[in-house]
């Protein structure tokens, strides 16, 4: 149970970070609630897996599944360039996170 909500703050955290890239400013108050609420929920299941999980293998999971969330939502849903480097970064982070996962 731990796991799954280390993943949703993962999920939450991009979420949020989706809607950062919309605010344009402070003009659009729907993002700047989701951001919020995003945040707020990310940071709240972060802290409960850290009761549990040891905080630096916590952290490590979360900001990986909040990397490599947000980089697949910048190629698929913002059609941002995406390259063959930063596709091996992005596998390293991936097998670190389960590497974590295995021996945690």
């Amino acid at each position: 149970m731990v796991w799954v909500l280390l993943c949703l703050a993962g999920i939450e955290e991009v979420i949020a970070t989706v809607a950062i890239k919309y605010m344009e400013g402070s003009r659009k108050k729907w993002a700047i609630s989701v951001m919020t609420i995003g945040f707020i929920f990310s940071f709240y299941c972060l802290s409960r897996a850290m009761q549990i999980i040891p905080a630096g293998v916590a952290y490590a999971v979360w900001t990986g599944v909040g990397s490599t969330g947000i980089t697949l939502v910048g190629i698929f849903w913002f059609k941002e360039r995406f390259r063959f480097t930063q596709f091996i970064s992005l596998a390293l982070i991936l097998i670190g996170v389960i590497g974590l996962r295995m021996t945690s």
